[in-house]
């Protein structure tokens, strides 16, 4: 995994709208902020948001190493991107 990510477990009763509509809330809050982060990830290494959207994946997984990330970038600007969740 990269070093910039971490893993988190929660715990949320299903059977509680208050509580599942405050989870909702916070779910939409956490995606529109993984948009903006692969936005950022894909200007900051200067590739499409399609990589940048591969790369992220990759750097949360354990498999993720430098080279990997590298090899994975250079594949999607060679125009073959892998399935990412069959990759490598």
């Amino acid at each position: 995994m990269h070093p910039n990510y971490s893993a988190v477990s929660i715990n949320i009763p299903v059977n509680d709208p208050q509580k599942m509509d405050e989870f909702q809330l916070a779910m939409n809050a956490w995606h529109d902020e993984q948009v903006k982060h692969m936005q950022n990830v894909a200007k900051e290494l200067g590739i499409s948001e399609s990589c940048a959207n591969d790369v992220v994946y990759l750097r949360t997984r354990s498999r993720w190493s430098e080279e990997l990330e590298l090899e994975l970038i250079k594949l999607h600007n060679e125009g073959n991107p892998p399935n990412i969740f069959d990759w490598p």
